[in-house]
């Protein structure tokens, strides 16, 4: 996991209303799980989500992919008396990562990265917001609902799973286990916040909104 540390004055200027201020604008998701096995058997799910705002509302874009395949072996067995099970259950509040490995010549990786951009584009979504794939033991799938997402890859003996929750109770969490030999595996998710500088006629435009949200709450 990689994040960018910033002072106090830096996240001031983001949370505040004044003239010259960094206001959130738009968020940007990308995540991507992969699963190989030594019989060539191979899946992965990725997709993209992007809100931007537009006025007083939000606008939001989709794009989801997966694809599956079975490799030289219908079905490839685990590592003898391998074990891994838990990570499937664990609640993340925040951020989680998750490895759970049983066996031998095995690669997992839990990457995560947060990064302040000036813009982002939805260039090249589908507007999909659901996929899934099968072949033999090795699936994939991808969902976007509710604004958060969930994807799921498994193999023989081997499962990856990312989950994006909104709100307070919310988190972030990459999760994978493996109990077979020779399988490689990863769960990448990039996190693009966008921000902008308030404009003195978006700064009007708020503080109208503000006045007008005020006089609905007088007594009528």
């Amino acid at each position: 996991m990689t994040a960018y540390v910033v002072d106090d004055a830096t996240l001031a200027t983001i949370s505040g209303k004044y003239f010259g201020a960094q206001m959130l604008v738009g968020l940007r998701v990308d995540l991507v799980s992969s699963l190989n096995t030594p019989q060539h058997g191979n899946a992965f799910a990725s997709g993209s989500l992007l809100v931007e705002r537009r006025g007083g509302g939000f606008d939001v874009q989709v794009d989801a992919r997966s694809g599956a395949d079975a490799g030289d072996a219908p079905i490839a067995a685990g590592a003898a008396g391998a074990s891994a099970r838990g990570a499937e259950s664990v609640q993340v509040r925040g951020i989680g990562q998750i490895a759970q490995i049983a066996g031998d010549g095995n690669r997992l990786g839990n990457l995560t990265s947060i990064g302040f951009v000036d813009r982002a584009d939805a260039a090249g979504f589908n507007g999909q917001s659901h996929s899934q794939a099968s072949a033999g033991a090795m699936s994939a799938r991808i969902t976007f609902l509710d604004g958060g997402a969930r994807v799921a890859v498994d193999g023989p003996g081997a499962s990856l799973q990312q989950r994006l929750d909104p709100g307070a109770s919310g988190g972030i969490a990459q999760l994978g286990r493996i109990a077979g030999n020779g399988v490689d595996a990863s769960n990448r998710m990039q996190l693009r916040i966008v921000t902008s500088a308030i404009t003195p006629e978006l700064s009007r435009q708020l503080g109208l909104q503000q006045a007008l949200d005020g006089l609905r709450a007088l007594p009528r």
